[in-house]
């Protein structure tokens, strides 16, 4: 009899994962090639905004409300302010003496009250406080660490976009007055009033200034901490 011989069946080979895993491959690869082209055609159109830089160059503040241009005067307000806190009593707070006999414990209550005089003094010639500008009253905030509040004495205050352009405007008389090599210009700019920053950026510019500018919402009050308030060069 003759054996029956049986052909051994080589088992065949799965690729459809790997032509899965090779088709995603090249869909990302392609995608990333679009990306990259749509980057690179709209580089060259956008415009970037500047960064903020610091300056150590005096900053000579302006707030924009109303499409006008209104100084603050921070500089004169700011000497107001020095002075007045170098002019304010000293009130030191006595220490309880060690050995507290009859004599000594009478000696420190007549101190503590004369601290507490003092200081009552002290507040009260705080809350007191007033720097008058040509445009704005400006008093000391005791719920902010002595911040200084810049409260407008007329909703007319500041110059238009068509005043700012005159030679006579007291912009141009301000800008005449500071050194572009010593001085920049920096605008707290209300929402209602990006036109008149522009023009009194660009003409403040041509004079040579560094301008910072930063938004701030319309109702607002303009205050300066006691270290002064930080607007960077742009």
């Amino acid at each position: 009899m003759r054996r029956r011989t049986y052909k051994q069946s080589i088992p065949t080979q799965n690729l459809d994962s790997f032509l899965d895993i090779l088709t995603n491959t090249v869909g990302v690869l392609m995608f990333v090639g679009l990306f990259v082209s749509v980057v690179a055609v709209q580089s060259a159109t956008i415009v970037r905004t500047p960064l903020v830089s610091d300056s150590d160059k005096s900053p000579q503040f302006f707030e924009v409300r109303g499409n006008k241009v209104i100084p603050l005067n921070h500089a004169t307000v700011n000497r107001e302010f020095t002075d007045f806190s170098n002019s304010l009593p000293s009130c030191n707070e006595p220490e309880l003496p060690l050995d507290l006999d009859i004599y000594s414990y009478q000696h420190y209550q007549q101190q503590l009250q004369e601290y507490r005089n003092c200081l009552a003094h002290k507040i009260a010639q705080v809350k007191n406080f007033r720097v008058q500008t040509s445009h704005y009253q400006v008093r000391i905030n005791l719920n902010s660490s002595l911040g200084l509040i810049y409260e407008p004495l007329s909703n007319e205050s500041g110059e238009s976009i068509q005043e700012l352009a005159q030679v006579s405007s007291e912009f141009h008389s301000l800008l005449k007055t500071w050194n572009p090599q010593t001085d920049y210009l920096a605008f707290i700019v209300r929402p209602d009033s990006f036109a008149a920053f522009r023009r009194a950026r660009e003409i403040a510019w041509q004079k040579g200034f560094d301008v910072g500018w930063e938004p701030m919402q319309q109702d607002v009050p303009i205050e300066f901490s006691s270290q002064g308030r930080a607007v960077g060069v742009q």
